[in-house]
């Protein structure tokens, strides 16, 4: 097997490969510097247009859905996938198949995949920029019995598990309560307190700080608590967005004072107390990588840096330009201060600390705390985790594994639920849900959030087949200008009424989600299309769910389930 090197000064050198068993590797210490990238093993996954089988693309954008490319008969192209949210791609045969495993420099390859002549192919190409890499390249083979993506994906769950980079959720809920109770009703975030965004002030100070819009005030909080009780809802778990100083991304990496606006810290432990009485878990958003200037805590020299030294810039959002903290120095200093002081509140429940889990880690490459891109992402691995020993469960926005073990939630797995199909690929598959359901708990989409109160109600069944638990969320849309993310039918309290009718679409979507939230914790062994929109999706125990999300009765095994609903059996 052999590798091209394509060299910044325009050179490109093919070079084998060394193979033990089923590793193949390119040892750093025989790669130059000025080697811009490495085509690694492009000739390993090739194969001839009208094969039987498929590749397996996992993700098609960062956080993106995984697909299938089938070897029909089709144009010559070519896609580059920038970014995957497991290190792995597979090629079936049809009654067998083989996984890959990127090993070495797992966050720092793109994934090519193509059809030349009638020859399909796919393999990685290492991203260097001219600098030595920190460890080998490499790739380890599986061979997988059977072709089918639900079997590539316990192949890949059964290596992640044997190897201890994470623990399956029924093993994790002994020792971490927390998780159990959060499995058994809904996620329900509110957001509180924001700035305007995109931010009229980018660099700002507390005498040019933009006003401070209140959509929820803890008093109005507690009426939230209050009618969910009443309305016999058992289970849920508010996560406050927007309860820091200058609110939601005000004044990151400064959390306190509580924000005097919506009740200051006196009303704050009034809401978690009620909460709490009423058996509610109640947890707090952070953000430990995102910073903003007008933070008292803001230090440059906490912040990543580029090869220049300069600070990294981020997005603009409420607090205006962001910069991203270095992981390590962000953990160093801040992490463990952070969650004793949010534990002394009186906050339990899954601590959300924004972005760890849907950003590629970056390098950092301040002398003070230099650090490769795995590194960066064992420094987040090491706060999500932190964050779990002190309150009890951890959660963030994406689907990247680089930290699989140390995350409990994820509030969205996938950006974008109907995303352009890339020429190369086919068919959209729930492959990241078949390798970590049972791992980890999670909502599916952007556009299932609120789904409870959505007239669309596919977007209930979808959650419901890809695994997903309910999630509510107040005020999901706050920009001022430009898309919201989380779709346009959005949750509000503003009056009485708004704030009752709101929790019976909750209660509804609850009651449905109880006759199979204790599917949660086990493993899906296999999802399978036996429609367009009908799936059959079978848990390790025996459990199948149909899902019929068309609009005709569907009849299986002598079952007639009703259109747009699902059946248990």
């Amino acid at each position: 097997m052999f590798c091209r090197l394509h060299f910044q000064s325009g050179k490109n050198e093919i070079r084998s490969l060394e193979c033990t068993g089923r590793q193949i590797r390119l040892p750093r210490k025989t790669i130059p510097a000025g080697v811009a990238s490495v085509d690694f093993t492009p000739d390993l996954f090739e194969v001839e247009s009208g094969s039987a089988g498929f590749f397996l693309i996992p993700s098609i954008l960062n956080d993106g859905h995984a697909a299938q490319t089938f070897f029909r008969k089709r144009q010559d192209c070519e896609c580059i996938f920038e970014k995957s949210n497991m290190p792995v791609f597979a090629m079936s045969r049809g009654n067998s198949a083989t996984l890959a495993i990127v090993t070495g420099m797992p966050l720092d390859y793109v994934l090519v995949a193509g059809v030349r002549k009638g020859v399909y192919y796919l393999y990685p190409r290492f991203i260097l920029d001219g600098e030595i890499p920190p460890e080998d390249l490499e790739i380890r083979l599986l061979d997988v019995p059977g072709g089918s993506y639900s079997e590539i994906a316990a192949a890949y769950r059964k290596f992640q598990l044997d190897r201890g980079a994470c623990t399956l959720l029924r093993d994790r809920i002994r020792h971490y309560p927390v998780i159990g109770e959060a499995l058994r009703g809904p996620e329900v975030r509110i957001r509180m307190a924001w700035k305007p965004v995109p931010p009229p002030v980018l660099e700002q100070t507390p005498e040019n700080e933009p006003p401070i819009h209140v959509a929820v005030s803890f008093e109005r909080a507690c009426e939230i608590v209050e009618e969910f009780h009443r309305q016999g809802i058992e289970n849920a778990e508010f996560c406050l967005v927007g309860w820091n100083k200058s609110g939601h991304d005000g004044r990151f990496p400064d959390l306190f004072p509580v924000e005097p606006l919506l009740g200051g810290e006196e009303g704050l432990r009034k809401l978690i107390k009620k909460a709490r009485s009423y058996g509610y878990l109640i947890s707090a958003h952070a953000n430990l990588l995102d910073s903003y200037t007008i933070a008292s805590r803001w230090r440059r020299e906490d912040m990543l840096k580029n090869p220049d030294g300069t600070p990294v810039k981020s997005d603009c959002w409420s607090g205006g330009q962001s910069y991203l903290l270095c992981p390590e120095a962000a953990h160093r200093r801040f992490a463990e201060q952070d969650c004793r002081d949010i534990a002394s509140l009186g906050f339990r429940g899954t601590h959300y600390l924004d972005v760890m889990s849907i950003a590629t880690p970056r390098k950092c490459y301040d002398p003070h705390h230099p650090l490769s891109r795995r590194e960066a992402g064992e420094w987040r691995g090491k706060t999500l985790s932190l964050a779990r020993e002190i309150l009890g469960s951890s959660g963030s926005e994406g689907s990247l594994d680089f930290c699989i073990g140390d995350l409990d939630y994820v509030l969205y797995t996938i950006f974008y639920l109907n995303p352009p199909m890339p020429e190369i690929c086919d068919e959209f598959i729930p492959f990241w849900h078949l390798v970590y359901h049972g791992i980890v708990h999670y909502n599916t989409f952007c556009d299932t959030v609120n789904s409870a109160i959505k007239k669309d109600r596919n977007l209930w069944l979808l959650n419901v087949e890809w695994g997903g638990r309910p999630l509510a969320y107040y005020y999901a849309k706050f920009l001022s200008v430009g898309a919201n993310w989380m779709g346009d039918e959005d949750l509000g309290c503003a009056t009485r009424d708004e704030l009752v009718s709101g929790i019976v679409e909750i209660k509804r979507e609850f009651e449905e989600y109880k006759t199979i939230r204790d599917l949660q914790l086990e493993v899906i062994l296999e999802h399978r299309k036996l429609e367009r929109d009908v799936a059959l999706v079978t848990y390790e125990t025996g459990t199948r769910l149909l899902i019929n999300r068309s609009q005709k009765e569907y009849s299986f095994e002598s079952i007639l389930v009703p259109p747009m609903s699902f059946h248990r059996f």
